[in-house]
């Protein structure tokens, strides 16, 4: 036994010592250290030791309380997410690693070069590159970093991409609260030459005008292309209510699809003005009205005014920020679908969204059916619905599928 002993703490040292030229994190021994198979993040509470060396946003070697190799990523400590893991395997994290990871995610989206010049190179996590999403409309590439320790990364990482896309202009939208967080101020500027921040791109037979300054995220909903692009399919001769409509885009797709009527719902203002724009580029304005309003009291409106649609899109913002917001999250969307069905013509489809990772695909499933009691209707599936492929989907990282949805027919 004693012999046993001696053996383990000789290799306790010896691994120590492996570890002695790099930066180490040491993690704490039990349930506090056990982390999740395959996923990046490493919360603050799992940490024991780190290294005196080691500053907020550097590389560090992350090791179990034997110092046996876990992953290697970068910290800060201003963080609840103190580790954010680039890889699993002991390779050394450089210029070469990051060009193969960004060169490999660009790849990936080659099948959308036939479809739209609108599409996600980097998907953070995703692509095993936390902190960092970029976009390219047209000829201009929009990214944001998110994280300390992509922001050190973000000159090289950069270049790299640059490099392989070679857009005419390049749009820095880091603006997320996530960078208070992160100990990071917001930047919105050109990098070079300034472009124009009203960008036209294409999506299919649609084409839209991109607001990258104003508009919500980079600019526009890329994640929801499948969806936009199916809606046509179903549209023709259909009256169609679309809810949170932003700058138009399953509206218009559904117009061009041959929808009688399309009526687009949004708070904004500003949005339902490019809204506007974009039924006038795609000539399909005769058919379309846009009115500013909460959707909430907008689908009251049309219940007690007895109308009715054949289609309707519901695709709201998050209701769920965080796990303790799903029940009242819940609350909102079995309203708000509910609200949606009892309007809905006889074989009239909802095209209902949630695009929280915070809700659960059976909770959502639960509250569509609970929905449609409510409703007293009964509904067949049509379709289930996620993000885009350039959104990858990594099912050790549940936090990347985030968006889920389904077209369900009602009887």
């Amino acid at each position: 036994m004693a012999n046993k002993l001696t053996r383990k703490k000789a290799a306790v040292k010896h691994n120590k010592a492996a570890f002695m030229q790099d930066k180490v994190i040491r993690l704490r021994k039990g349930k506090k250290g056990r982390l999740k198979a395959g996923h990046p993040w490493i919360f603050k509470g799992a940490i024991l030791e780190v290294g005196s060396n080691i500053k907020p946003g550097d590389i560090a070697t992350v090791v179990n309380n034997e110092n046996k190799f876990i992953g290697r990523g970068y910290y800060n400590p201003a963080s609840e997410i103190s580790i954010r893991l680039l890889t699993f395997k002991d390779e050394t994290i450089d210029r070469l690693f990051l060009h193969k990871r960004i060169k490999d995610a660009i790849d990936k989206r080659d099948y959308l070069k036939n479809i739209t010049n609108a599409k996600r190179l980097i998907f953070s996590e995703g692509d095993g590159l936390p902190g960092l999403i970029a976009d390219l409309y047209s000829d201009t590439l929009v990214f944001q970093v998110f994280t300390f320790g992509m922001e050190k990364l973000k000159e090289v990482a950069l270049k790299i991409l640059t490099d392989i896309v070679n857009p005419k202009y390049v749009y820095e939208k880091s603006d997320s609260p996530f960078r208070k967080i992160e100990g990071l101020k917001s930047v919105k500027n050109w990098i070079g030459s300034n472009g124009q921040t009203s960008i036209e791109i294409y999506e299919g037979k649609a084409k839209f005008v991109v607001d990258i300054e104003n508009g919500h995220k980079t600019g526009f909903y890329l994640d929801q292309r499948k969806s936009r692009l199916a809606i046509g399919a179903i549209s023709r001769d259909k009256t169609v209510l679309d809810l949170f409509c932003y700058t138009g885009g399953f509206s218009i797709n559904a117009s061009l699809g041959g929808a009688k009527k399309v009526l687009g719902v949004d708070k904004k203002k500003e949005w339902l003005t490019l809204a506007r724009k974009n039924a006038l580029l795609n000539g399909v304005s005769g058919s379309m009205n846009f009115i500013d309003g909460d959707a909430f009291l907008i689908l009251r409106k049309i219940l007690d005014a007895g109308e009715k649609f054949d289609i309707i899109v519901l695709d709201p913002p998050s209701f769920a920020k965080d796990r303790r917001a799903i029940i009242t999250a819940s609350k909102g969307y079995k309203e708000l679908n509910t609200l949606a069905i009892k309007i809905l013509n006889e074989n009239g489809v909802l095209c209902t969204f949630s695009c929280s990772h915070n809700m659960p695909n059976d909770i959502f499933s639960k509250i569509l059916k609970d929905s449609a009691k409510a409703g007293g209707r009964k509904f067949s599936i049509l379709k289930r619905c996620r993000q885009d492929k350039d959104h990858p989907i990594i099912k050790t990282i549940p936090e990347t599928e985030y968006l889920k949805g389904c077209f369900l027919k009602f009887s």
